[in-house]
Protein backbone atom coordinates (compact mmCIF):
# COMPACT_ATOMS: atom_id res chain seq x y z
CA UNK A 1 0.00 0.00 0.00
CA UNK A 2 1.32 3.34 -0.94
CA UNK A 3 0.76 6.26 1.32
CA UNK A 4 0.77 9.78 0.04
CA UNK A 5 1.50 12.70 2.37
CA UNK A 6 0.06 16.06 1.41
CA UNK A 7 1.92 19.20 2.51
CA UNK A 8 1.01 22.85 2.05
CA UNK A 9 2.80 24.31 -0.92
CA UNK A 10 5.89 26.31 -0.02
CA UNK A 11 8.27 28.48 -2.00
CA UNK A 12 11.41 26.78 -3.15
CA UNK A 13 13.64 29.64 -1.98
CA UNK A 14 13.96 30.63 1.67
CA UNK A 15 14.98 34.24 2.20
CA UNK A 16 16.87 35.45 5.23
CA UNK A 17 15.53 38.59 6.88
CA UNK A 18 16.85 41.66 5.08
CA UNK A 19 17.93 44.98 6.57
CA UNK A 20 16.28 47.72 4.56
CA UNK A 21 17.17 51.38 5.08
CA UNK A 22 15.39 54.14 3.20
CA UNK A 23 17.61 56.73 1.57
CA UNK A 24 17.76 59.91 3.65
CA UNK A 25 16.51 63.07 1.99
CA UNK A 26 17.21 66.63 3.06
CA UNK A 27 13.98 67.72 1.42
CA UNK A 28 15.78 70.09 -0.94
CA UNK A 29 14.14 70.66 -4.31
CA UNK A 30 17.44 71.92 -5.75
CA UNK A 31 15.64 75.01 -7.08
CA UNK A 32 18.37 77.38 -5.84
CA UNK A 33 21.08 75.40 -7.66
CA UNK A 34 24.61 74.99 -6.24
CA UNK A 35 25.99 77.41 -3.67
CA UNK A 36 29.62 77.72 -4.64
CA UNK A 37 31.91 80.42 -3.21
CA UNK A 38 35.55 79.79 -4.10
CA UNK A 39 37.17 83.21 -4.63
CA UNK A 40 39.04 84.17 -1.42
CA UNK A 41 37.58 87.16 0.39
CA UNK A 42 34.46 88.13 2.30
CA UNK A 43 31.00 87.48 0.85
CA UNK A 44 27.86 88.92 2.43
CA UNK A 45 25.10 86.39 1.88
CA UNK A 46 22.26 88.51 0.51
CA UNK A 47 19.38 86.48 -0.99
CA UNK A 48 18.03 89.51 -2.83
CA UNK A 49 21.20 90.29 -4.78
CA UNK A 50 22.01 86.59 -5.26
CA UNK A 51 18.54 85.89 -6.64
CA UNK A 52 17.83 83.15 -4.10
CA UNK A 53 14.84 82.05 -2.03
CA UNK A 54 12.05 83.74 -3.92
CA UNK A 55 9.59 82.45 -1.30
CA UNK A 56 11.26 84.66 1.31
CA UNK A 57 11.05 82.05 4.07
CA UNK A 58 14.83 81.65 4.59
CA UNK A 59 14.65 77.98 3.51
CA UNK A 60 17.18 77.55 0.69
CA UNK A 61 17.01 74.59 -1.69
CA UNK A 62 20.54 73.95 -2.99
CA UNK A 63 22.00 71.03 -4.88
CA UNK A 64 25.47 71.25 -3.32
CA UNK A 65 27.18 73.71 -0.98
CA UNK A 66 30.88 74.57 -1.23
CA UNK A 67 32.56 77.31 0.83
CA UNK A 68 36.15 77.31 -0.39
CA UNK A 69 39.38 77.97 1.47
CA UNK A 70 39.99 81.65 2.20
CA UNK A 71 36.30 82.53 1.77
CA UNK A 72 34.32 84.08 4.63
CA UNK A 73 30.55 84.08 4.20
CA UNK A 74 28.75 86.50 6.52
CA UNK A 75 25.03 86.10 7.26
CA UNK A 76 23.39 89.26 8.63
CA UNK A 77 20.05 89.47 10.38
CA UNK A 78 19.08 92.62 8.51
CA UNK A 79 19.45 90.79 5.19
CA UNK A 80 17.81 87.59 6.41
CA UNK A 81 14.48 89.09 7.53
CA UNK A 82 15.54 88.78 11.19
CA UNK A 83 14.91 85.02 10.98
CA UNK A 84 16.96 81.90 11.37
CA UNK A 85 18.31 80.16 8.26
CA UNK A 86 17.86 76.67 6.80
CA UNK A 87 20.17 75.45 4.02
CA UNK A 88 19.06 72.21 2.33
CA UNK A 89 21.24 70.32 -0.16
CA UNK A 90 20.59 67.26 -2.30
CA UNK A 91 24.34 66.55 -2.45
CA UNK A 92 27.49 67.13 -0.43
CA UNK A 93 28.15 70.14 1.81
CA UNK A 94 31.80 71.16 2.13
CA UNK A 95 32.94 74.07 4.32
CA UNK A 96 36.65 74.69 3.99
CA UNK A 97 36.36 78.44 4.51
CA UNK A 98 34.38 80.29 7.19
CA UNK A 99 30.67 80.78 7.93
CA UNK A 100 29.98 83.70 10.26
CA UNK A 101 26.64 84.19 12.05
CA UNK A 102 28.06 86.02 15.05
CA UNK A 103 26.07 88.66 16.86
CA UNK A 104 27.63 92.12 16.73
CA UNK A 105 29.55 93.54 19.67
CA UNK A 106 27.88 96.28 21.67
CA UNK A 107 28.46 99.50 19.72
CA UNK A 108 31.29 101.66 21.02
CA UNK A 109 29.97 104.97 22.27
CA UNK A 110 31.39 107.87 20.28
CA UNK A 111 33.11 110.41 22.54
CA UNK A 112 32.02 113.43 20.49
CA UNK A 113 28.37 112.37 20.30
CA UNK A 114 27.45 109.20 22.21
CA UNK A 115 23.86 109.49 21.07
CA UNK A 116 24.92 108.79 17.50
CA UNK A 117 26.22 105.35 18.42
CA UNK A 118 23.71 104.40 21.10
CA UNK A 119 21.90 101.71 19.20
CA UNK A 120 20.92 98.07 19.68
CA UNK A 121 23.61 95.75 18.37
CA UNK A 122 22.72 93.69 15.30
CA UNK A 123 22.22 89.97 16.03
CA UNK A 124 23.00 87.04 13.82
CA UNK A 125 19.97 85.87 11.79
CA UNK A 126 17.37 84.48 14.16
CA UNK A 127 19.07 86.06 17.17
CA UNK A 128 18.09 89.08 19.27
CA UNK A 129 19.66 92.53 19.70
CA UNK A 130 21.51 93.78 22.74
CA UNK A 131 20.05 96.51 24.92
CA UNK A 132 21.35 100.08 24.73
CA UNK A 133 23.21 101.71 27.62
CA UNK A 134 22.03 104.66 29.67
CA UNK A 135 22.72 108.17 28.35
CA UNK A 136 21.54 111.71 29.23
CA UNK A 137 19.53 110.32 32.12
CA UNK A 138 17.84 107.86 29.77
CA UNK A 139 17.71 104.40 31.35
CA UNK A 140 19.43 101.38 29.84
CA UNK A 141 17.38 98.69 28.13
CA UNK A 142 17.43 94.92 28.62
CA UNK A 143 18.65 92.58 25.93
CA UNK A 144 16.17 91.19 23.44
CA UNK A 145 14.86 87.63 23.52
CA UNK A 146 13.40 85.40 26.23
CA UNK A 147 16.80 85.07 27.89
CA UNK A 148 17.77 88.71 27.37
CA UNK A 149 20.22 90.13 29.86
CA UNK A 150 18.86 92.39 32.59
CA UNK A 151 19.92 96.02 32.80
CA UNK A 152 22.75 96.87 35.13
CA UNK A 153 22.69 99.01 38.26
CA UNK A 154 25.19 101.50 39.61
CA UNK A 155 26.79 98.70 41.63
CA UNK A 156 26.34 95.70 39.32
CA UNK A 157 27.07 94.75 35.74
CA UNK A 158 24.16 94.12 33.37
CA UNK A 159 23.26 90.51 32.66
CA UNK A 160 24.62 88.46 29.81
CA UNK A 161 22.16 86.97 27.35
CA UNK A 162 21.24 83.35 28.05
CA UNK A 163 20.28 80.79 25.41
CA UNK A 164 16.94 79.48 26.71
CA UNK A 165 15.20 78.04 23.66
CA UNK A 166 16.75 74.57 23.51
CA UNK A 167 14.75 71.42 22.95
CA UNK A 168 15.88 68.12 21.48
CA UNK A 169 14.68 68.90 17.96
CA UNK A 170 15.65 72.60 17.99
CA UNK A 171 12.14 73.45 16.81
CA UNK A 172 11.48 76.32 16.62
CA UNK A 173 14.95 77.40 15.58
CA UNK A 174 16.04 80.55 17.44
CA UNK A 175 19.35 82.32 17.92
CA UNK A 176 20.78 83.80 21.09
CA UNK A 177 19.39 86.53 23.35
CA UNK A 178 21.03 89.94 23.67
CA UNK A 179 23.04 91.27 26.58
CA UNK A 180 21.65 94.02 28.82
CA UNK A 181 22.60 97.68 28.61
CA UNK A 182 24.59 99.32 31.40
CA UNK A 183 23.69 102.34 33.51
CA UNK A 184 25.33 105.70 32.97
CA UNK A 185 26.26 106.28 36.60
CA UNK A 186 28.39 109.40 36.90
CA UNK A 187 29.90 108.74 33.51
CA UNK A 188 28.89 109.99 30.10
CA UNK A 189 27.21 106.80 28.86
CA UNK A 190 26.75 103.18 29.87
CA UNK A 191 27.86 100.39 27.57
CA UNK A 192 25.59 98.77 24.99
CA UNK A 193 24.87 95.03 25.24
CA UNK A 194 26.25 92.55 22.72
CA UNK A 195 23.81 90.88 20.33
CA UNK A 196 22.85 87.22 20.25
CA UNK A 197 24.41 84.82 17.76
CA UNK A 198 22.40 83.57 14.80
CA UNK A 199 20.86 80.17 14.11
CA UNK A 200 21.35 77.95 11.07
CA UNK A 201 20.40 74.40 10.15
CA UNK A 202 22.28 72.75 7.27
CA UNK A 203 20.82 69.50 5.96
CA UNK A 204 22.44 67.28 3.31
CA UNK A 205 21.08 64.10 1.76
CA UNK A 206 24.64 62.72 1.65
CA UNK A 207 27.38 64.32 3.78
CA UNK A 208 28.63 67.44 5.55
CA UNK A 209 32.36 68.09 5.92
CA UNK A 210 33.67 71.04 7.94
CA UNK A 211 37.42 71.64 7.92
CA UNK A 212 37.16 75.44 8.15
CA UNK A 213 35.50 77.68 10.72
CA UNK A 214 31.89 78.00 11.78
CA UNK A 215 30.79 80.80 14.14
CA UNK A 216 27.49 81.75 15.79
CA UNK A 217 28.70 83.39 18.99
CA UNK A 218 27.15 86.29 20.88
CA UNK A 219 28.63 89.77 20.66
CA UNK A 220 31.04 91.19 23.23
CA UNK A 221 29.93 93.86 25.72
CA UNK A 222 30.11 97.48 24.60
CA UNK A 223 32.45 99.78 26.51
CA UNK A 224 31.27 102.67 28.67
CA UNK A 225 32.34 106.30 28.68
CA UNK A 226 33.79 107.88 31.80
CA UNK A 227 33.09 107.91 35.51
CA UNK A 228 31.66 104.76 37.04
CA UNK A 229 29.62 103.82 33.97
CA UNK A 230 29.77 100.07 33.35
CA UNK A 231 30.21 97.91 30.26
CA UNK A 232 27.21 96.18 28.71
CA UNK A 233 26.27 92.50 28.89
CA UNK A 234 27.47 89.81 26.50
CA UNK A 235 25.14 88.33 23.91
CA UNK A 236 24.30 84.62 24.05
CA UNK A 237 25.52 82.22 21.42
CA UNK A 238 23.18 80.90 18.76
CA UNK A 239 22.69 77.51 17.11
CA UNK A 240 24.61 75.46 14.56
CA UNK A 241 22.66 72.34 13.63
CA UNK A 242 24.17 69.96 11.07
CA UNK A 243 22.06 67.10 9.69
CA UNK A 244 23.40 64.44 7.29
CA UNK A 245 23.99 60.66 7.07
CA UNK A 246 27.72 61.34 7.45
CA UNK A 247 29.36 64.30 9.24
CA UNK A 248 33.13 64.67 9.21
CA UNK A 249 35.99 67.14 9.53
CA UNK A 250 38.19 68.73 12.15
CA UNK A 251 37.15 72.37 11.84
CA UNK A 252 36.54 74.98 14.52
CA UNK A 253 32.83 75.25 15.42
CA UNK A 254 32.04 77.89 18.04
CA UNK A 255 28.86 79.33 19.60
CA UNK A 256 30.24 81.14 22.64
CA UNK A 257 31.94 80.66 25.96
CA UNK A 258 30.72 78.57 28.86
CA UNK A 259 28.54 81.29 30.41
CA UNK A 260 26.87 82.53 27.21
CA UNK A 261 27.04 79.60 24.80
CA UNK A 262 24.31 78.43 22.46
CA UNK A 263 23.99 74.94 20.99
CA UNK A 264 25.99 72.87 18.50
CA UNK A 265 24.11 69.75 17.46
CA UNK A 266 24.99 67.00 14.99
CA UNK A 267 22.17 64.74 13.78
CA UNK A 268 23.76 61.79 12.00
CA UNK A 269 24.22 58.03 11.90
CA UNK A 270 27.91 58.27 11.08
CA UNK A 271 29.85 60.92 12.98
CA UNK A 272 33.58 60.87 12.22
CA UNK A 273 34.10 64.56 13.02
CA UNK A 274 36.60 65.85 15.51
CA UNK A 275 35.51 69.46 15.80
CA UNK A 276 37.21 71.93 18.09
CA UNK A 277 34.45 73.78 19.96
CA UNK A 278 36.25 75.80 22.61
CA UNK A 279 33.87 76.06 25.55
CA UNK A 280 30.80 75.47 23.40
CA UNK A 281 28.69 72.39 24.20
CA UNK A 282 28.42 69.73 21.48
CA UNK A 283 25.44 67.37 21.26
CA UNK A 284 25.37 64.34 18.96
CA UNK A 285 22.13 62.54 18.15
CA UNK A 286 20.67 60.18 15.59
CA UNK A 287 19.82 61.14 12.03
CA UNK A 288 16.66 63.22 12.11
CA UNK A 289 15.44 65.97 9.80
CA UNK A 290 13.20 68.41 11.75
CA UNK A 291 10.17 69.95 10.06
CA UNK A 292 10.70 73.14 8.12
CA UNK A 293 9.83 76.42 9.85
CA UNK A 294 6.22 77.43 9.45
CA UNK A 295 4.05 80.03 11.06
CA UNK A 296 7.06 82.09 12.14
CA UNK A 297 5.92 85.39 13.71
CA UNK A 298 7.19 88.51 11.98
CA UNK A 299 6.48 92.22 12.01
CA UNK A 300 7.98 94.97 9.90
CA UNK A 301 7.58 98.62 8.99
CA UNK A 302 6.07 99.11 5.53
CA UNK A 303 6.03 102.93 5.40
CA UNK A 304 6.90 106.03 7.39
CA UNK A 305 5.00 109.26 6.64
CA UNK A 306 3.96 107.79 3.30
CA UNK A 307 7.52 106.79 2.34
CA UNK A 308 7.61 103.11 1.39
CA UNK A 309 10.14 100.85 3.08
CA UNK A 310 13.13 99.68 1.05
CA UNK A 311 13.40 96.03 0.05
CA UNK A 312 15.94 95.49 2.82
CA UNK A 313 15.89 97.40 6.11
CA UNK A 314 19.39 97.71 7.57
CA UNK A 315 18.93 100.11 10.54
CA UNK A 316 22.21 101.78 9.60
CA UNK A 317 23.31 105.17 10.93
CA UNK A 318 25.28 105.75 7.74
CA UNK A 319 22.50 104.99 5.24
CA UNK A 320 19.07 105.58 6.83
CA UNK A 321 16.21 103.40 5.64
CA UNK A 322 13.83 106.39 5.60
CA UNK A 323 14.44 110.09 5.09
CA UNK A 324 11.50 112.28 5.99
CA UNK A 325 10.96 116.03 6.25
CA UNK A 326 8.27 116.71 8.83
CA UNK A 327 8.20 118.94 11.88
CA UNK A 328 5.08 117.31 13.32
CA UNK A 329 4.47 113.72 14.35
CA UNK A 330 3.86 111.22 11.55
CA UNK A 331 2.23 107.84 10.96
CA UNK A 332 4.12 104.56 10.71
CA UNK A 333 2.39 101.64 8.98
CA UNK A 334 3.34 98.12 9.96
CA UNK A 335 2.50 94.62 8.72
CA UNK A 336 2.64 91.36 10.64
CA UNK A 337 2.39 87.63 10.00
CA UNK A 338 1.46 84.89 12.47
CA UNK A 339 0.84 87.32 15.31
CA UNK A 340 -2.68 87.22 16.80
CA UNK A 341 -4.99 90.02 15.73
CA UNK A 342 -5.66 92.50 18.49
CA UNK A 343 -2.00 92.47 19.57
CA UNK A 344 -0.64 95.94 20.29
CA UNK A 345 2.78 96.36 18.70
CA UNK A 346 5.13 98.91 20.25
CA UNK A 347 7.80 101.06 18.65
CA UNK A 348 10.88 101.82 20.76
CA UNK A 349 12.67 104.90 19.43
CA UNK A 350 16.27 105.72 20.32
CA UNK A 351 17.17 109.12 18.94
CA UNK A 352 20.52 110.76 18.46
CA UNK A 353 19.58 113.90 20.41
CA UNK A 354 16.36 113.49 22.39
CA UNK A 355 14.99 111.17 25.04
CA UNK A 356 13.96 107.61 24.30
CA UNK A 357 10.27 107.21 23.52
CA UNK A 358 7.79 104.35 23.19
CA UNK A 359 4.76 104.48 20.89
CA UNK A 360 1.91 101.97 21.06
CA UNK A 361 0.34 101.21 17.70
CA UNK A 362 -3.30 100.47 17.03
CA UNK A 363 -4.21 96.79 17.56
CA UNK A 364 -3.40 94.51 14.63
CA UNK A 365 -6.34 93.83 12.32
CA UNK A 366 -6.77 91.30 9.53
CA UNK A 367 -5.96 87.62 9.99
CA UNK A 368 -3.34 85.53 11.73
CA UNK A 369 -1.60 85.01 8.39
CA UNK A 370 -1.58 88.71 7.47
CA UNK A 371 -2.41 91.73 9.60
CA UNK A 372 -1.68 95.45 9.63
CA UNK A 373 -1.75 98.42 11.97
CA UNK A 374 -0.99 102.13 11.98
CA UNK A 375 1.13 103.81 14.63
CA UNK A 376 0.18 107.47 14.93
CA UNK A 377 1.84 110.33 16.75
CA UNK A 378 5.38 109.10 16.09
CA UNK A 379 7.93 111.88 16.47
CA UNK A 380 11.28 111.77 14.70
CA UNK A 381 13.55 114.65 15.79
CA UNK A 382 16.27 116.05 13.58
CA UNK A 383 19.08 113.53 13.17
CA UNK A 384 19.06 109.77 13.18
CA UNK A 385 16.56 107.63 15.07
CA UNK A 386 16.74 103.85 15.43
CA UNK A 387 13.35 102.15 15.80
CA UNK A 388 12.87 98.72 17.33
CA UNK A 389 9.57 96.90 16.93
CA UNK A 390 8.31 94.53 19.60
CA UNK A 391 5.15 92.47 19.85
CA UNK A 392 4.18 90.58 23.01
CA UNK A 393 1.13 88.33 23.25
Amino acid sequence: MTRKHMFPAVAAVVLAPALVQAQFSSGSTGSDGPLNFTTPGTVVFDPLTLGLNAAGDNVFNFTTINIGAGVTVVLKSSLMRQRSVVWLATGNVTITGTLNLNGADGALMGIANPGLTRSPSDPGPGGFPGGVGGYLNQPPQPGGGFGGGAVGTVSSLPGDGVYSYFNNQLVPLYGGAGGGGAVQGTGTAGGNGGAGGGAIRIVSSTSITVTGNFFAAGGAPGQALGGNALVGGRGAGGVIHLVAPTISGSGFVFVGNATSAGVIKLSTNNNTSNFSTGNSPLIVGGLYNPPLPSGVPAVQVVSVNGVAAPAEITASYLVPDFTINASATVAVNIAAQNIPTGTVVKLFLTSEQLADTTVSCAPLTGSLASSTATCTGVGFPSGVTITNIRANW
